[in-house]
Formats: C-alpha cells, sequence, structure tokens
C-alpha cells in the first residue's frame, strides 16, 4: 500500500508542478483487480485532458505507466472487471498470451474471418450472380483494389470532443504496461464490440484488441487514448499517407470495426488522419 501511495503522490504532484493542474495526492484513486493489475487515476477536465494525457504519454518510457482517459473511475473499472467470460478478469497472463503470436498473422485472421463471414451466406454458390458477388467481397478486402478508388489526399478528420458519461467526470488512468496496446487484456471492458460481423467461429476478443492495436502502434504510432464502452478513440502519429498506405490501413479497420462503412469510404477519410475512431454499437 506504500508503493501504491508513493505513486498516487508522484501522479499528483508531477501533473501540479508541470501541467499547473489543481490535482491534491488525495484526488488519486487506486485500485486494484482482482488479477492484480492496479489502477490510478484522477478526474480531470475535459478542456485539459488531452494535454495531459499527451504529457504522461511522452513520460511512459521514465514512468512505466500507460495514460488513458475514460469515464470510468479506476474502481468502477475494477468493479466492471469481476466475473467469468472473455471480456472479464483482464490480467498479466492473458497479456503475456496475447502478446506471443505476430501481430500481423492476428490482423490476417481477422481478415479471413471476415472475408468467410460475408462469403458463407452464398456458399455453395448457386448461380453466376452468387459468384459475382463473392468476388466483390474479395476486391472489398483487397488493398490494391481499394487504392484504385482512392482519391489523391485524405480527408482530414479533427481530433474527437472528449467529454465524460453522463454526468461523471473524465478520468485520466495509469496502468503499469509495456504500451497502450496492452490495455485490453489488462481491462478487456474497455472495449467492448458485441456486435462484431466476423464468422460466427471467430468471436473478436480482448487478445485480438492487443493484436490489432500493437500493430498499428509498431506500424503507425498509434496510442490509445479514450475508450468508452464500446468506442474506442486512438491518436496516429504515423498516419499513412500512399493511397497504397491509406487502402492496407483502411482494409484492416473495416475488418476490425465494419460499422465505419466500406474500406474506401475509411482510405478517403479516418485512415490517413491523426485520429482514428472506432465503434461497435
Amino acid at each position: 500500500m506504500h508503493h501504491h501511495t508513493a505513486v498516487a503522490a508522484t501522479l499528483a504532484g508531477e501533473t501540479r508542478r508541470h501541467l499547473g493542474l489543481s490535482v491534491r495526492d488525495t484526488d488519486v484513486e487506486v485500485a486494484v483487480s482482482a488479477s492484480g493489475v492496479v489502477l490510478h487515476g484522477f478526474p480531470v477536465e475535459a478542456a485539459a485532458a488531452r494535454r495531459a494525457w499527451e504529457w504522461w504519454r511522452d513520460r511512459h518510457d521514465r514512468s512505466g505507466l500507460v495514460p488513458f482517459l475514460s469515464g470510468h473511475s479506476p474502481l468502477s473499472l475494477v468493479e466492471l472487471d469481476q466475473g467469468e467470460g472473455p471480456w472479464r478478469r483482464g490480467s498479466r497472463e492473458l497479456l503475456e498470451s496475447a502478446l506471443r503470436p505476430a501481430p500481423a498473422d492476428v490482423v490476417a485472421e481477422l481478415k479471413a474471418a471476415r472475408l468467410r463471414e460475408m462469403i458463407d451466406i452464398y456458399v455453395p454458390p448457386r448461380d453466376d450472380a452468387d459468384r459475382q458477388e463473392i468476388a466483390e467481397y474479395e476486391l472489398l478486402l483487397d488493398p490494391e483494389a481499394v487504392a484504385a478508388e482512392l482519391s489523391a489526399d485524405p480527408a482530414v478528420t479533427p481530433a474527437p470532443a472528449l467529454a465524460g458519461t453522463g454526468e461523471e467526470p473524465l478520468w485520466l488512468i495509469f496502468v503499469e504496461a509495456p504500451g497502450s496496446y496492452a490495455l485490453p487484456a489488462l481491462l478487456p471492458r474497455l472495449v467492448s464490440t458485441p456486435n462484431w460481423s466476423g464468422h460466427p467461429d471467430r468471436e473478436l476478443l480482448p487478445a485480438d484488441h492487443v493484436a490489432v492495436l500493437r500493430h498499428w502502434h509498431e506500424r503507425y504510432g498509434a496510442e490509445f487514448l479514450l475508450a468508452d464502452s464500446a468506442t474506442l478513440h486512438l491518436v496516429v502519429a504515423r498516419p499513412p499517407r500512399t493511397r497504397a498506405e491509406r487502402a492496407e490501413a483502411a482494409v484492416e479497420q473495416y475488418v476490425y470495426c465494419p460499422d465505419l462503412g466500406d474500406p474506401e469510404l475509411v482510405g478517403n477519410g479516418q485512415a490517413g488522419s491523426a485520429e482514428w475512431t472506432f465503434w461497435w454499437d
């Protein structure tokens, strides 16, 4: 407990000193999940939340703590993590398992599941019209075909508005982790994807979120900014710019979150932006 208190004091003191925010040591809430994942956090005004997150994000190498924003307090997140099933009981063991596969392999597996779900509607194909429909689905997930349909320049997606959930404040929360991509394994209920439309034989699990976010972190510098149940916001340091790069990212985003719209729409929109938003509702 002494260690937790010392971390809380450091978080509050550094935030006061370097960001000018009036955070007292006693404002920092500490919670520990059933598996031992420790969360520290304090409420922050929406106007200052992004700046505070960026400052602490840039000090991850020194602190070992990953910051993220949520409408839930640490104690609420620990409460949400209770119970059984794949979307509860996050742990260091789950994270260790999620980090074993190559991220690109998991992304390819999800893409294959999505295509299988599309095609199985028509298998076995009854006529030429069905075969043509299958061919169109295959092109939908072909980055080269998507690239041919994209405009020269992507639209600019504005930064997401940061607001708390209902009447509750926005919280800046810290978890010890190798990177923000690890959060869905440590706290699976951060991101809920009830309507992911992959093949029935393949769910979208917390370990898949880790792989996808790690893949985008390594390739594009994507970082986990905010999660609010079925919505996820990422900040992207090196967004794809060429048609080919945007097409590849757009296909991956469509597979991950079909609610975004087809890859051409994504490729001409947020795929080339520094802000990526996903929702599963």
